[in-house]
């Protein structure tokens, strides 16, 4: 055959790299794992010459990628295993956790290379000490075996009935036996790196590296190592990620292989010197993972771009079975009776099935996580002779059916039914409508198109699953191509739509940039601010563009505000259709500039201490760049309109504008206009229309000088049918007359309108809302030259916060108490370099969103969020100076869910004005004063710093970030604990009971001048690795108890050794220089 395999379509299963693809050995499901530890399995949804696939559960299996998928049988089933970090966890296909077995003790510390078998329930993985075989039974027994591995890296591992082979990148192939691992035979050192392989039965196929960068397969017979059985050469790439064997399901020729390259995939035969197939045009990413079917009439591929696609036998038609599964035949003359007629004792030919027990559902979660409908029983029947399931008259069968077919999917009327399906209610009357909002729902969210997905524009996973718990590995160069020009916004909550505004307003009218620039000067003390959060994030996402950080910045704090401040509470009461959302966007248009305006005006009611405007008239900078002037009767109007709405009757914008404006001109003694603005915005196709924005407008007036405006962005706004709201994204113009797509976080380079307009979802509605233009002339404001690519530099008027917070007065109920008491005498003590020691403890808010329908709220659409609760800085200009700068509690007005005490210290009553004792002060305070430490170029200290500083909503350099989390870390070992060093390092004790961010603070402190010594005597590697062998050897245990160490307070005296430092001070603080330092007690 000419055609090995053909193409029956593909999805994109995730935002991610597909690292792992496999076949379900039992039921109709292809399963599919990304690098971001995410376990998912697809149906077939209907058996058309156009495949669709449908999602049949999605769940987090583990805390990194997955580089295998395999099934062992446990508990009378097949369970999906996967391994973790230092886990092996098994689920069942709904994704309900039924196995979790750590690694037996006195094996290894991590897993590196895992394989399953899965006939004999046997588990072998690579790690820190060697190779692992691990045995488990369904008794519950695990039997281990752990021997060293004398070749070098392992990059291969493979299982077979009988044995366990290796492969090195020095070319060596070890087999050993699957028992107690003794050595068989093996392939020497060689130049041929290994880069894949398979086994089955006593052949191994290897992938191994060949001169001039090209790779080859070696079939090896393990009776006879010594020579390869036949080499194939030719494959022209020297990356192979996977090699895959296969049998011809017909027999006509001999075993075959995938081989997966950097650029597609080849199909090698085991009796043939070079490659039989090859994928060009068919597959030409780089290709990670494949998986042949159990009937071998199905595989599928996976690939960089988040994508699997399926291949079918060329022999197979319509059907795409991929199980074993064969469909009975159907007798010539079925004998059956209804569901009503009485069955008679004795009756063998037909009768209805009652005999299966409630617990052996045909699906593979337990009885008590369904929700029965309430819904007429359909009339059912069953052969007995051929076991047929004949469909009733309705051709309906419902999922709580006794269905002996492993083949049947799921309805797609019903929704997932794990982790629950509470969502639905105990209404069923109610329960058709939400099944189908729901399904409408999950359309939204998952909808494929009929080429393809929607590619860029498609939805994006939300930022708190993929781009903080994994920022260290997430694909920030895929998402975004442009970081240092645009950064992306959060995407986590319901009301990040509103972020589109803001990214309009931040980048209109490079390179000049006007609004950013005027925003960023803004400052006052009202408590909610929109104008204050807003200068907030423009200064953090500057920040981050300029500094190379993760290109990201978190928008919930202005949320929070927004929702406190009455003019915008209602932008996000639910929408429901695509027409409101489109209103909707229009109205926080008008709404967001009008509240910067009056947050401008406002600085004057509410001064920030000594600070002062840039320029004279800048509260009228706002009304100025987007305001148009106008009088009526003879009398201008002192507001401006901050908007143009394009008339539906217009056929193209520009004609429309024009003949608006002629018509205002034409009611001289009513209406005239005085000014144009040097930014137009304007709100187009409110009730649908096509009205697209030109690239540029030329506005002609009488007795007036033609003004000639450019296009800076357009939102648009996407949606799958009338009664979809969609969301929203940005074409932004970056340079000269190329665009950008900004959908959420993910930025493409900057192209030609056309190009952008190409990869336009065809199947999708989409029309521009709102567009940006401005003069082509426009300038940025003359006191803003000085700033360059940064945030103006606010330590001069924010320093003094650091002594007195005027903020903190109206929150506490007796300030003189509770007010913190500075021991810096000036601001000007700090001083660019200095360390200064952070931590911050957080609670959890109640996030109630008012985007989400209460009527179908359920426990997936809970929001929950980490709050800044307090903050505590030590400055540290030399060893020995720990002075406590900033020791705020932070007031939160909202729902507290839970204070967590145990880790934050926090109870409650703290945070609250009425009750607190503690130094209680605004969120804005606290972040003002952390911006004023970061302006004057101190260094941060910490543990976990990172994750401090997003939720304290600010972006600090990376030159200015110490964090002894990954200065005590080895790559692919255990992150170590605060609490965990300080006793072992230190001789401290620390977070005993309740945590306290002070004592922390300056423990993380007192581990970087002990590093700091450490290096200086080049003993720092050596003491890593004794302590992560006492963490090995003790578990990771601290002992409780203030007086495990002989002393009352070890603190201080630094007259007690370490458990690591038996002979050493436990600090770096000596007695005496402690004894001559004034030390301000905190609460």
């Amino acid at each position: 055959m000419n055609v090995h395999w053909k193409p029956r379509g593909g999805v994109q299963a995730s935002v991610g790299i597909i690292n792992a693809v496999e076949f379900d050995p039992d039921l109709e499901l292809l399963w599919v794992s990304d690098s971001f530890g995410r376990l998912m399995s697809f149906t077939t949804h209907s058996q058309t010459n156009t495949l669709t696939w449908t999602a049949y559960s999605s769940f987090l299996a583990s805390t990194r990628p997955l580089s295998g998928i395999f099934f062992l049988p446990l508990g009378g089933e097949k369970i999906v295993t996967v391994a973790d970090h230092n886990v092996i966890r098994g689920y069942k296909r709904g994704g309900a956790l039924f196995l979790c077995r750590t690694l037996p003790p006195q094996t290894q510390d991590y897993i590196e290379l895992f394989q399953t078998h899965g006939g004999t329930g046997v588990v072998s993985f690579t790690g820190n000490v060697g190779l692992t075989r691990f045995s488990i039974g369904n008794e519950g027994a695990d039997r281990s075996v752990t021997v060293p591995l004398g070749e070098s890296k392992v990059v291969a591992l493979h299982q077979t009935e009988r044995w366990i082979v290796t492969g090195s990148t020095s070319g060596s192939i070890v087999v050993r036996d699957s028992n107690d691992l003794q050595v068989v035979d093996m392939v020497p050192t060689s130049r041929h790196r290994v880069l894949a392989m398979d086994a089955y039965d006593d052949t191994i196929v290897a992938a191994v590296v060949e001169r001039s960068m090209t790779s080859g397969v070696r079939v090896y017979d393990v009776r006879k190592m010594a020579e390869p059985v036949i080499a194939i050469g030719g494959i022209p790439s020297d990356s192979v990620s996977q090699v895959r064997r296969y049998r011809d399901s017909f027999g006509i020729s001999a075993d075959r292989a995938f081989v997966l390259t950097s650029c597609g995939f080849h199909i090698v035969q085991m009796d043939q010197p070079s490659p039989v197939f090859s994928s060009n045009g068919m597959v030409e990413d780089a290709c990670t993972s494949v998986s042949v079917s159990p009937n071998g009439m199905c595989a599928a591929i996976g690939n960089d771009k988040g994508y699997f696609i399926a291949l079918a036998h060329p022999a197979t038609r319509e059907d795409y079975v991929m199980s074993r599964f064969e469909k009975p035949q159907r007798p010539v003359n079925p004998v059956f009776t209804q569901s009503w007629a009485e069955k008679k004792e004795g009756d063998t030919f037909a009768f209805f099935d009652e005999t299966v027990p409630a617990a052996e559902l045909a699906s593979n979660w337990p009885p008590e996580d369904y929700m029965i409908l309430s819904v007429p029983a359909p009339t059912r029947c069953l052969n007995v002779e051929s076991r047929t399931v004949l469909q009733n008259r309705w051709g309906f069968l419902r999922a709580d059916s006794y269905l002996p077919d492993p083949k049947d999917k799921i309805t797609s009327n019903l929704p997932d039914p794990f982790p629950f399906n509470l969502g639905l209610g105990d209404d069923p009357a109610a329960v058709q409508r939400k099944l189908q909002d729901m399904k409408k729902d999950q359309k939204r969210r998952y909808f494929d198109l009929r080429e393809g997905t929607a590619g860029e524009y498609a939805p994006l996973e939300p930022a708190r699953h993929v781009c903080y718990s994994s920022h260290h590995r997430f694909d920030w160069e895929g998402h975004n191509a442009i970081p240092r020009d645009v950064v992306g916004l959060d995407n986590s909550f319901p009301e990040c739509w509103i972020t589109t505004l803001l990214q309009s307003l931040y980048l209109c009218h490079p390179p000049e940039y006007p609004v950013r620039k005027v925003i960023l000067r803004h400052l006052c003390t009202r408590e909610y601010c929109i104008a204050c959060e807003t200068s907030f994030i423009f200064s953090n996402m500057l920040m981050t563009s300029a500094t190379g950080l993760n290109p990201i910045v978190q928008v919930a704090n202005l949320i929070r505000t927004m929702y406190k401040v009455p003019a915008t509470a209602s932008l996000f009461e639910p929408v429901n259709s695509r027409d409101e959302a489109v209103k909707r966007m229009h109205t926080a248009q008008l709404v967001l500039l009008e509240a910067l305006h009056r947050g401008l005006q406002d600085e004057k009611a509410y001064p920030f201490m000594e600070h002062k405007p840039p320029c004279p008239d800048f509260e009228h900078s706002i009304a100025y760049l987007f305001g148009t002037e106008f009088s009526s009767g003879g009398r201008v109007h002192l507001e401006p309109q901050f908007y143009w709405d394009v008339p539906s009757s217009a056929l193209k914008v520009n004609e429309g504008l024009q003949h608006l404006l002629k018509q205002i001109e034409s009611y001289r003694d009513q209406v005239q206009i005085k000014r144009l603005p040097p930014i137009i915005v304007l709100r187009l196709n409110p009730e649908g229309g096509t009205l697209k924005p030109p690239r540029c407008l030329h506005i002609s007036r009488e007795a007036k000088e033609d003004s000639n405006y450019v296009l800076c962005s357009s939102l648009i706004h996407l949606s799958d049918d009338a009664d979809d709201p969609g969301r929203f994204v940005i074409h932004q113009r970056i340079l000269d007359n190329r665009f950008s797509l900004v959908n959420d976080y993910r930025v493409t380079a900057p192209m030609e309108e056309q190009e952008l307009e190409d990869l336009m979802p065809a199947f999708h509605s989409h029309r521009a809302v709102v567009a940006y233009y401005a003069l082509d002339k426009l300038a940025a404001p003359p006191y803003s030259l000085q700033d360059g690519n940064r945030p103006p530099n606010m330590f001069e008027v924010l320093g003094p916060l650091l002594l007195n917070d005027t903020l903190a007065k109206p929150l506490q109920r007796d300030p003189s108490a509770q007010r913190f008491k500075s021991p810096l005498a000036s601001f000007y003590e700090i001083k660019s370099n200095d360390l200064v020691a952070l931590d911050a403890e957080y609670v959890v808010l109640n996030w109630s969103s008012r985007c989400i329908d209460a009527g179908l709220e359920n426990n997936s659409l809970h929001k929950t969020h980490m709050a800044l609760a307090r903050l505590s800085c030590i400055l540290s200009s030399a060893p020995g100076d720990e002075r406590t700068i900033v020791d705020d509690y932070v007031h939160t007005p909202e729902v507290i869910e839970d204070y967590v005490t145990q880790y934050s210290g926090i109870h409650p009553g703290d945070l609250d004005p009425l009750k607190s004792s503690k130094c209680l002060t605004s969120r804005k305070a606290t972040y003002l004063k952390l911006r004023a430490l970061v302006d004057r170029g101190v260094v941060f200290v910490g543990h976990g710093l990172y994750q401090d500083f997003r939720v304290c909503n600010i972006a600090v350099p990376a030159e200015q970030i110490i964090d002894t989390l990954m200065m005590f870390h080895k790559p692919g070992g255990r992150y170590l604990s605060l609490r965990f060093l300080a006793y072992h390092v230190l001789g401290e004790r620390v977070q005993e009971g309740e945590h306290d961010s002070v004592e922390d603070a300056r423990t993380s402190l007192r581990l970087y001048r002990k590093y700091q010594q450490l290096v200086s005597e080049g003993t720092f590697d050596t003491v890593l690795d004794k302590l992560l062998a006492t963490g090995a050897e003790t578990s990771w245990y601290v002992p409780e108890g203030r007086d495990a160490f002989g002393v009352s307070s070890v603190a201080f005296t630094g007259a007690t050794g370490s458990p690591v430092f038996p002979d050493a001070p436990s600090t770096l603080v000596a007695a005496e220089v402690v004894e001559s330092v004034e030390f301000t007690p905190t609460e």
